[in-house]
């Protein structure tokens, strides 16, 4: 009876330790000192850490209906990561360090499994790529130029247009007269909503060429890129192209086309018919 009223009486005084400890957090230190009145977990030390759940990429994506906020570290992209979502929409969210593993230059930032990934290989001209053959890359001191990301001109696989118009009516002038890279998109759509069809800008800015729709005719520089690599590129005729770039002149009727037989760029008459290749950027 008596060992029966001890062990009562311990496990109550058990019972009340712990449940006191808990209500008040927990404290782990060798110092004996209390938890912080604002944890439910304080832990303290001068010489060591706090290891989390340290997981590879997959399995950390492979967690069933997480928490939001449950936190782990990603041994493969070297980084705490967090829930910022919900258990049934997971989102994980990087808190610090390197949260991408090392790219090259030309892949693309891609999500992959919930988790941003480099994929893709280094492009070079005259590649296939997003719908048509990669015409220029972009180099330092150029308009867009991004040292960690390849970005430049993606040309048709063929001409648009084997002869027709800049502008057959005399509108006159439009201000579509950026010439450098970069500026035959605005050029293209300035001409494309004032004219209408059946131009040479018409022809690029309705091509559908991989299934894309941001096709546009080159700017003056743009232009000369593609003759610069005419032969990697393929498909061009000994003819004069259009540029998507206007002269402004005494008439307004004058814009920049390229002779493709010497690489010569003049000023030409816009009711004249000369040969199209569409571009888009990348």
């Amino acid at each position: 009876m008596k060992h029966t009223i001890y062990l009562l009486a311990f496990t109550f005084v058990f019972l009340f330790i712990t449940n006191c400890a808990f209500a008040q957090g927990m404290s782990v230190n060798t110092t004996g000192t209390a938890a912080d009145a604002s944890a439910m977990m304080d832990v303290a030390s001068t010489n060591k850490g706090m290891l989390v759940p340290r997981l590879t990429t997959t399995q950390r994506t492979g967690i069933s209906s997480p928490a939001k906020g449950l936190l782990v570290y990603d041994s493969t992209l070297s980084s705490f990561y967090f829930n910022s979502g919900t258990p049934g929409t997971p989102v994980w969210t990087a808190v610090g360090g390197s949260s991408l593993p090392s790219g090259t230059n030309g892949q693309v930032l891609q999500l992959v499994s919930g988790s941003p990934a480099w994929v893709g290989n280094t492009l070079t001209i005259g590649a296939s790529f997003g719908g048509g053959i990669v015409a220029y890359i972009l180099q330092a001191g150029d308009p867009g130029y991004d040292p960690l990301v390849q970005h430049g001109l993606i040309a048709a696989t063929s001409d648009q247009s084997t002869g027709i118009v800049w502008d057959g009516v005399g509108y006159g002038f439009l201000g579509a007269t950026g010439y450098l890279l970069g500026t035959g998109r605005n050029n293209t759509e300035i001409a494309y909503q004032i004219m209408g069809g059946g131009t040479a800008a018409s022809v690029c800015r309705t091509y559908a060429g991989g299934g894309f729709a941001d096709w546009y005719l080159p700017s003056k520089d743009e232009l000369n890129k593609l003759y610069i690599n005419r032969v990697a590129i393929g498909g061009f005729a000994s003819a004069n192209y259009w540029s998507s770039s206007e002269v402004y002149s005494v008439g307004n009727d004058l814009a920049w086309y390229q002779i493709f037989t010497s690489g010569s760029q003049f000023s030409y008459y816009k009711y004249g018919s000369a040969y199209v290749r569409a571009v888009r950027a990348f």
